[in-house]
């Protein structure tokens, strides 16, 4: 049975370090996904995908961002607040940058950007910003939800790497059980 569960486990995590690894981002609208905030200060995972998101537009002047991510109760303003705020302190024009603050999931993340994208009419090129060990899952859930997307990794700190892509082989787990229901 360990046997079973470690060859499972491996192939999972390999298939998520592969998607991070051969992701070619590509797209007009970048939907980047929330992370926890400590009050008003952003932690280095939204940091980290604020700067991939940063780059991102920088280097696709015709790009535009949907912010995503609600507010949590330790929180005194919402994920999307805070990027916001970041970006646009690092010259992001505003105009550029379109806010979702009411979801509480990567689900609701990207059902609500998408909401956003079609009441704008922006274009459905899109990109997912979030971090490396994430965009598997992310991926996934897009496709599931008929969302055409590549991703964008947003690099996290090497001393969180073992336990976040740990983690995200039972969230992927997770999600495909919960797909088989």
């Amino acid at each position: 049975m360990a046997i079973i569960f470690y060859t499972a486990f491996f192939i999972t995590l390999l298939k998520i370090i592969i998607c991070e690894k051969c992701t070619k981002p590509k797209g007009k609208t970048v939907t980047v996904l929330g992370c926890r905030v400590k009050g008003t200060v952003p932690t280095r995972a939204l940091m980290s995908r604020c700067k991939a998101a940063f780059d991102y537009l920088t280097e696709n002047k015709n790009s535009v961002a949907v912010l995503s991510g609600g507010q949590g109760a330790d929180e005194d303003i919402s994920e999307a607040e805070c990027m916001y705020r970041i970006l646009t302190e690092k010259g992001i024009d505003k105009t550029c940058l379109y806010i979702e603050n009411a979801s509480t999931s990567t689900e609701e993340n990207l059902k609500f950007s998408s909401d956003v994208i079609d009441k704008n009419n922006l274009s459905k090129e899109i990109v997912i910003c979030t971090s490396e060990y994430h965009i598997y899952r992310a991926l996934m859930i897009a496709k599931k939800a008929g969302i055409n997307a590549t991703g964008l990794p947003a690099h996290s700190m090497r001393i969180f790497r073992i336990p976040a892509f740990t983690r995200e082989v039972f969230g992927v787990w997770y999600l495909t059980l919960k797909n088989l229901t």
